[in-house]
């Protein structure tokens, strides 16, 4: 026996395997666990570090909404609009985040002579509004085809829109526009704008953000950024990861972007809108004018704004260079987002201590918890079996002729275990005595059956022999009358006698012949031999051909491939002898007429059978499943023994193949396969 067969290998295999399965169970688990803990505890991270950060942003937001809704209402005095009143309420914003801002009217509003009509006021670097008079000669193209106008028209009265971020053709500052429109008595009359420069609001709304080793950034609807936090600012300007003209990402920073797209809410929209959205103006592309279409949708439907959040696992924050939780806050009315990214490791800081030191205490109790059970598996277990195994080679070398019974000192399953195989040594030595008087009286049987077979093909055989001398002893009793009578007419001469001696001979030659096949028919062989299967065939018709001719049986050969077999030739014969003489039985005793019996040797394809047809009836069904067993006969009782196809079975196994019957073409047809599974 190899080593690794050893059921002690195998013991210690099978606890080191439990060993490593509890383990990674127990690991999985933790990981599980810890997943759980990381949901839980980035939640609590990221609500820690924006909450103070989202309420100023929404509060300025709020703010500035209601600054340009006090601008709107000054619009509505369109033929007296105060132009001081609009700087004074531009300044009220102690915080300087409006960078620009004005009333902006509708063709022909103003008055009838006047097309357009602006009051646009612009923040110099004094921090001083100023008066831009020839804004519109400047403007291209004219401000009622830019994307603030454009929605304005759409807005109703009261409510709020917030631009993407883009630079103005006038003042050259890259900015971000909230509008309202102006109305009067239903009828629209223009739209008031704010301002904000995207340079300066970082430090203002994200100034209370100050870690190293975290990054916030704010996005609009098109991913262009508008705040972004001191990490994001060096991280953008030493990569060069911005544009220079509007600051949308580029190379290097994609595999945020699928992220950050998940968070795009789209709901309802009118499409008529955003078609008509789309032909106003040039800064409008057709996917804006969607996105575009569904935030005026909501502010019709005066949706509340509520921000949603979600949470991801990156695993390489190209920022961080390294696993990260990000969290995603997405506003419905702006598609704003807000991007947090903190490393999670400082999320999972203490819950990975926490877990290493289970890892390790899982590790050490499972060592110790598979030695002891290796051992005490190894005295209760492995110690017996291998004394009764040691019994079991002892009583191996060990020649009786009574059986050698095991010892066992166990009182439990392995102790029942050995009196159970006791028993069963007592009862296979028994049953084997009982096999070997069973195998004796089969043997014994089978060779009174063999030669019962014999005797009645014999019998058949002694009467198909008369009938093959008859002919030739009438005729040797006719030359002898003949002779005598032409000696005495003289006609005796020695041409005569030797015509007369060749004749004589000739029958003498056809009884020795029929005499010698007869001989060998019966004789008994003991070596095996190559034989071809036609050969068999005729010779079993040439001795039966004279008894199948009085019982009027034509015998044919449809299909004559050759068959080589290799076995005992005379036991082959038996089977065709015990087939066609059924055959002849059956034509009689069913009063048949035209009696035919065919053979067909086909050798093709990968098929050999041997095909025995005739047209005497066929067999019963209710007997025909069990003709080959012994005792069966379809004959009256006391004309047939039920052995002769019994025989014919085992003489076919015997060289290797397999026999049937089917009923077919008015008689039984006997398949001889020598191709089977026996084979």
């Amino acid at each position: 026996m190899k080593w690794y067969h050893s059921i002690k290998f195998k013991l210690i295999g099978f606890f080191m395997i439990i060993s490593i399965v509890f383990i990674v169970t127990m690991f999985s688990v933790l990981t599980m666990l810890k997943q759980d803990a990381l949901v839980e505890n980035a939640s609590k991270e990221v609500n820690l570090a924006t909450i103070k950060i989202l309420n100023n942003l929404q509060n300025t937001k709020y703010r500035l909404e209601e600054i340009v809704l006090a601008l709107a209402s000054v619009g509505e005095n369109r033929s007296s609009i105060n132009k001081e009143t609009i700087k004074n309420i531009l300044k009220a914003n102690n915080s300087n985040l409006i960078t620009s801002g004005g009333i902006w009217l509708d063709s022909y509003i103003y008055d009838n002579k006047t097309k357009y009509y602006n009051c646009f006021f612009n923040r110099e670097s004094s921090y001083k509004f100023n008066l831009i008079e020839d804004y519109i000669e400047s403007s291209n193209p004219i401000y009622t085809a830019d994307e603030f106008y454009v929605v304005g028209k759409e807005l109703k009265r009261g409510e709020i829109y917030w631009t993407k971020v883009y630079t103005d053709s006038v003042t050259n500052v890259k900015m971000i526009t909230v509008v309202s429109p102006i109305y009067k008595n239903n009828i629209f009359l223009g739209v008031a704008t704010l301002d904000i420069k995207v340079k300066d609001t970082s430090s203002k709304i994200f100034g209370d953000f100050k870690y190293d080793n975290r990054y916030l950034m704010m996005l609009d609807r098109e991913g262009t950024l508008i705040l972004k936090s001191t990490l994001l600012d060096k991280y953008l300007n030493n990569t060069k990861k911005f544009t220079q003209n509007c600051n949308e990402l580029v190379d290097g920073f994609e595999e945020l972007q699928p992220i950050i797209n998940q968070c795009n809410y789209m709901q309802d929209f009118n499409r008529t809108i955003s078609q008509r959205l789309f032909k106003s103006s040039p800064q409008i592309s057709e996917e804006e004018s969607l996105r575009i279409a569904e935030i005026i949708h909501r502010n019709h439907k005066a949706t509340k704004e509520d921000i949603r959040r979600e949470i991801f696992f990156i695993e390489n924050d190209p920022i961080l260079k390294d696993s990260s939780v990000m969290a995603v806050f997405y506003f419905p009315l702006t598609h704003w987002k807000v991007i947090i990214g903190i490393p999670k490791k400082q999320v999972l800081n203490e819950s990975n201590k926490i877990y290493n030191q289970i890892i390790q205490t899982s590790i050490y109790l499972a060592i110790f918890a598979a030695l002891i059970g290796y051992l005490l598996l190894y005295k209760l277990f492995i110690r017996p079996i291998a004394y009764i195994n040691q019994q079991l080679n002892s009583h191996r070398l060990t020649s009786s002729i009574h059986p050698i019974l095991l010892e066992c000192t166990d009182k439990g399953e392995i102790g029942l275990l050995v009196h159970n195989l006791n028993m069963r040594t007592d009862d296979l030595f028994l049953s084997k005595e009982r096999e070997a008087d069973e195998i004796k009286k089969r043997l014994i049987n089978e060779k009174l059956l063999e030669q019962q077979s014999k005797m009645a093909a014999m019998g058949g055989m002694m009467d198909a022999v008369a009938h093959q001398w008859k002919q030739p002893l009438n005729a040797l009793s006719m030359y002898s009358e003949i002779i005598k009578s032409d000696f005495q007419d003289g006609d005796v001469d020695q041409k005569y006698i030797n015509e007369f001696k060749d004749n004589i001979q000739l029958q003498i030659s056809h009884m020795l012949s029929t005499l010698d096949e007869f001989r060998n028919f019966f004789r008994p062989c003991k070596i095996q031999e190559d034989f071809e299967l036609i050969d068999v065939i005729n010779s079993v018709m040439f001795l039966t051909k004279d008894e199948f001719m009085k019982n009027s049986i034509t015998v044919e050969i449809l299909q004559q491939d050759s068959i080589k077999l290799f076995g005992f030739k005379n036991e082959f014969k038996h089977l065709i002898l015990n087939i066609i003489n059924n055959a002849k039985d059956a034509f009689n005793e069913n009063e048949i007429e035209n009696r035919v019996i065919s053979f067909s040797l086909i050798n093709k394809d990968n098929i050999k059978i041997l095909e025995i047809q005739d047209n005497a009836g066929g067999i019963p069904t209710k007997v025909i499943g069990d003709i080959f067993k012994a005792n069966v006969t379809t004959k009256a009782e006391g004309k047939g023994t039920g052995i002769g196809l019994f025989m014919s079975m085992q003489i076919a196994h015997k060289h290797g193949a397999d026999i049937s019957v089917v009923n077919k073409n008015d008689g039984a047809c006997f398949i001889v396969d020598f191709n089977s599974h026996l084979n």
